[in-house]
């Protein structure tokens, strides 16, 4: 249940299967470090002149994709000695260059671009005319004989920095300015980029659209989007508001874009700053590369963002809306100074996704989303490794987007409200965007300003989330006797690779009883340590961390009573479904009466009723089999897709028959999504002929087709095989593609899995270049090192690069060539097995006795009692026998 079902810029589509992959790959020796053999560490660049404006101006070729014209940068010196400005420009193929009007011979490699600036120019406008053909950062589309309704499109994508890729300029994010883009499209086209439309007219029939941005902004938040749309408008308060779709889903742009001008309301209210541009527009393209990109006054978004009415039952894009919408302050108002404080950037913008579900729909919903993201840095931590959020050492930008970046950053921020209240944290994010506007900023930056409005030191704090790797695991025994309520904490997190032995922390508290609440802190600041609070009587219950203050992996173990009176008394949900949690490992019939009774009251929170489907799920038995079956039907959606999941570890033919209805009937995508791979994971025989089947439900991103193919992963039935190796063909929907390629090691284990896998290396799409890598590494087979290093060496994509360099480590490592090897034992021993089975059969056929024949009776002979042996000497008992 808790996983994102939308990916985020930067991010790539979602990544929910992540966590099964990563913690296999690292099972055997922890999280991996972060840094690589090829990553170095990165500084600041030199920036001998400002840019203060940046001129754009284009004729786009859609048929050859590409594009020529010009670019015009207007500088400013800073630094009196330079004499060369350096333009990052991949590829192009220049034409004239020229400083004020006079053309200049430049030095270009084909990287960078170096032009004479004359040494007493204090001010002067370089332009650079060229012809590209992008192979990053501007991408077109169009149809083909495997995907005939592809649109006709041209958009781009520059986060981290692509924009080298297609204009000349200093593709770093403390370089702002003032830009314009003035574009020539064919005909029927139109045009949308950041700022406001200054003009509109035609070139030879053809349209030309002005556009201009007249407060800056960073290279990496420029874009240009052109296509056929149809255009809802509306406005908040005063800004003019406007959503371009597919011409085919106009019914569908309001319902899943209509809260836009509550959520500017909302977060201009909580910061105190008004929403910074002149306008906001979002656009919905085909193929994009992330979930959405947040350039300055105009986001774009991924196709899938755009929900039906079905879809809407339980699915909301309100998450991704508001990500991107927040981005609008924090990331193009204020920018990260590097891109190693990019956490400023996207710990904001996740944060407020939060922020928006608290003012949308209350706490619960706010602190369960902040569940999700701890589960979802966590996973990272644990399975694929752990690195200080603010880290300067990667091999390229875009490996800092990650886990720790969005959902660990969002979450520091979380427990800087928790230790501050939140209209002080509020005062601070006030103070920190006014103080900073339109400016640049690193960490430093929001901690002094903590530090200005609440008066305390925040070194420590700071230090330890941010700079420093890892999180503080605690292990917390509570127990009571002889008037004493004890706490037993332990740091058990390894110390290892910068992770700190001890974190320094605060524990609250909330002791219950028949008086009330009781709030206690405890400081925890050693590794073991036991803490006794006298108490006149027994408490009810004692909620450890009720408003999660601790940024990291809590367990508590308690007496069970208290844990069931926690589960049915407490006052939040939060502390219900930590109740719900803990019981999970209480395998007691009491226990399983508890649970149920919360699972069944459909007045209760949804996440607390899916935490204890989940806890009876990895309870089991007969007894948690019988409640599940009884509430597969209940109403809440998300309720029941929690129930399916639960049931998934089940093996009875009642289990399989309930998944296979809602595999193929259910009302909602995602639970007959879940159902389907809850049934594969019954390994039921009826499960395949029912997942083959789900295949061809239609459904909002093609989420049920590619859960089949997970079902069919789990089921590892070998008619699976080709149904799975036909789903990775081009032409099949990218989600499903993706499905099929990491089910393929789950069903294959030969040569021939490998040969298809790394045919795929190849693939046009970058996220599935990403999984064919991971999909190798859980192959295990070394043989596949010689294709990835020859990926590598050729692709553009930094998030590919850095996968198949991790595959490649651990490929490389003794620990996966001892698991291939163990792979193709294990396929022998299969056959011996199998051998050894026939034979004993036959064996049984021919001894088996004939109905004719009396079996004789067994004599039994009376032994008498054999004495025991004399011990014998020590110095015989050291002889050696012949």
């Amino acid at each position: 249940m808790r996983e994102r079902v939308h990916a985020r810029c930067g991010c790539g589509f979602s990544q929910e299967r992540e966590t099964a992959v990563s913690a296999a790959s690292s099972a055997s020796s922890g999280a991996r470090p972060f840094a690589l053999s090829t990553s170095r560490r990165h500084y600041e660049r030199d920036r001998p002149f400002e840019v203060v404006h940046l001129g754009l101006d284009w004729v786009l070729d859609i048929d050859d994709k590409s594009l020529s014209g010009s670019a015009e940068l207007t500088l400013e010196r800073r630094d009196p000695e330079a004499r060369f400005i350096e333009l990052d420009a991949i590829a192009f193929e220049l034409g004239k260059v020229q400083v004020d009007g006079k053309t200049v011979r430049p030095e270009y490699d084909g990287h960078v671009l170096r032009v004479p600036i004359a040494e007493k120019l204090a001010h002067a406008k370089v332009t650079v005319n060229y012809t590209v053909r992008p192979r990053r950062g501007m991408y077109f589309l169009g149809p083909d004989e495997h995907y005939p309704q592809r649109p006709r499109q041209v958009w781009t994508q520059c986060q981290e920095e692509d924009a080298r890729h297609f204009i000349p300029c200093h593709d770093k994010p403390h370089v702002k300015m003032k830009s314009s883009v003035r574009v020539v499209v064919p005909k029927g086209y139109r045009a949308l980029s950041n700022g406001v439309l200054a003009k509109e007219d035609k070139v030879d029939g053809n349209p030309r659209f002005a556009w201009e941005m007249r407060e800056p902004h960073a290279s990496y938040l420029l874009t240009l989007v052109v296509g056929e749309f149809a255009e809802i408008e509306e406005k908040a308060g005063n800004v003019p508001l406007s959503y371009l779709v597919p011409k085919s889903r106009e019914a569908d742009a309001l319902p899943t874009f209509g809260r836009t001008p509550k959520m500017i309301e909302t977060f201009a209210g909580l910061i105190g700053v008004p929403y910074p541009w002149n306008k906001y527009a979002q656009v919905v393209v085909s193929d994009f590369i992330f979930g959405g990109m947040e350039n300055t006054t105009a986001t774009t978004m991924y196709e899938h963002i755009l929900l039906d009415e079905t879809a809407r039952l339980d699915i909301t894009s309100d998450d991704l809306i508001a990500h991107e919408l927040a981005h609008q302050w924090f990331g193009d108002y204020v920018t990260c100074r590097d891109w190693s404080e990019g956490w400023l950037n996207e710990g904001f913008a996740t944060y407020f996704e939060h922020v928006w579900q608290e003012a949308q729909d209350g706490i619960d919903e706010y602190e369960y989303g902040l569940l999700t993201d701890l589960g979802s840095y966590l996973s990272e931590a644990r399975g694929r490794y752990r690195r200080p959020v603010v880290c300067s050492d990667y091999d390229a930008p875009l490996d800092l987007f990650d886990r720790h970046l969005y959902e660990k950053g969002g979450l520091f921020l979380h427990t800087l409200r928790a230790q501050v209240g939140k209209d002080r944290f509020f005062e601070v994010v006030r103070r920190y965007l006014t103080r900073h506007a339109k400016g640049i900023v690193e960490t430093r930056d929001l901690q002094r300003v903590f530090e200005e409005v609440t008066g305390k030191g925040f070194g420590r704090v700071f230090d330890e989330g941010l700079y420093k790797p890892g999180h503080p695991e605690i292990e917390v025994d509570i127990s009571f006797g002889g008037g004493m309520l004890r706490v037993a904490a332990k740091q058990t997190q390894a110390a290892d690779g910068g992770v700190p032995a001890v974190f320094h922390v605060s524990i609250p508290l909330d002791i219950v009883d028949d008086d009330g609440v009781r709030r206690e802190v405890l400081s925890f600041e050693r590794r073991a340590e036991t803490f006794v609070l006298p108490l006149t009587s027994r408490p009810s219950f004692v909620v450890v961390d009720p408003g999660m203050r601790i940024l990291g992996d809590v367990t508590v173990r308690a007496p069970s009573d208290m844990l069931r009176a926690q589960l049915e008394g407490g006052k939040t949900a939060r502390a219900r479904w930590l109740a719900a949690q803990s019981l999970a490992n209480q395998d007691d019939t009491v226990t399983i009466k508890a649970l149920a009774r919360r699972l069944g009251d459909e007045s209760e929170f949804w996440g607390v009723r899916a935490e204890c489907a989940a806890a009876l799920g990895r309870i089991r038995g007969e007894e948690a089999e019988r409640i599940l079956l009884a509430h597969v039907e209940t109403r809440h959606p998300k309720a029941r897709r929690a129930v399916v999941q639960a049931l998934g570890n089940f093996r009875s033919g009642d289990v399989a028959k309930a998944l296979v209805t809602r595999a193929t009937s259910d009302a909602s995508y995602l639970v007959s999504a879940d159902a389907a791979r809850a049934l594969g994971k019954t390994k039921h025989p009826s499960g395949f002929a029912t997942l083959v089947e789900v295949q061809r439900r239609a459904s909002w991103a093609d989420v049920i087709e590619a859960a089949s193919i997970d079902g069919l992963a789990a089921l590892r039935d070998e008619r699976a095989v080709t149904p799975l190796e036909e789903a990775t063909r081009y032409g099949r929907p990218t989600r499903v593609r993706r499905a099929a390629i990491m089910a393929v090691p789950k069903v294959r284990f030969d040569r021939r899995a490998r040969e298809l896998l790394e045919s795929l290396l190849d693939d046009a799409d970058p996220h599935l270049r990403i999984d064919v890598a991971r999909a190798l590494l859980e192959l295990g087979d070394t043989g596949a090192r010689g294709k990835l290093h020859q990926r590598l060496e050729r692709d553009l994509d930094p998030r590919v690069r850095r996968r198949i360099r991790e595959v490649l480590r651990d490929l490389g490592g003794d620990g996966k060539k001892s698991q291939s090897e163990l792979k193709d034992e294990l396929e022998k021993l299969r056959a011996d097995i199998a051998k050894l089975t026939q034979k004993v059969t036959e064996l049984e056929v021919r001894v088996r006795p004939s109905k004719l024949d009396k079996p004789e009776k067994a004599k039994v002979e009376k032994k008498k009692p054999e004495k025991a042996p004399k011990k014998a000497p020590k110095s015989a008992a050291r002889k050696p026998k012949k």
